[in-house]
């Protein structure tokens, strides 16, 4: 069973995304990935996160996050990247402003790994003293260490 600390590197995490509009966040977080081992097909991964890009809130919280994906076989493991917006991104269709991105392709083989990881993703931001943490992070090999450490606590 895979844990979200095992899908990430320090150089697949922004911590400040330049990008201000939709197309640029998920291009500039995704581009994280372009080098990764596991990409097979770095055109078809592109295209597939792309393709399905859900805004994800909730109705408490003062920001949204991104989650692009792919269930494809452009990679041969779970790869994932994350781009941080400090002061968001405002997105088409979402309510909130996206604070983070989170780019992931995954063999369609691994699908249920990649269901408890959005979940796990979704029960972390949900609490505003995790999220906070994270926020505050300053280093990605820190963002990664918070993040296992929440993982860990669920």
């Amino acid at each position: 069973m895979l844990s979200i600390a095992d899908t990430l590197r320090p150089e697949r995490i922004r911590l400040a995304l330049a990008a201000s509009d939709l197309d640029g966040a998920i291009r500039e977080t995704a581009g994280l990935l372009q080098s990764a081992p596991a990409v097979l097909d770095w055109e078809a991964l592109l295209a597939g996160l792309f393709r399905s890009a859900p805004c994800i809130g909730d109705r408490e919280a003062d920001f949204a996050f991104c989650l692009p994906h792919a269930r494809t076989e452009a990679v041969s493991t779970m790869v994932m990247s994350i781009g941080i917006s400090p002061v968001g991104i405002v997105f088409p269709d979402c309510a909130k402003p996206i604070r983070y991105v989170f780019c992931i392709g995954v063999p369609k083989a691994m699908a249920p790994d990649y269901l408890r990881i959005v979940g796990l993703l979704t029960r972390i931001l949900k609490d505003p003293a995790n999220e906070a943490m994270l926020r505050t992070t300053a280093t990605s090999t820190a963002w990664i260490d918070e993040l296992a450490s929440l993982e860990a606590r669920l």
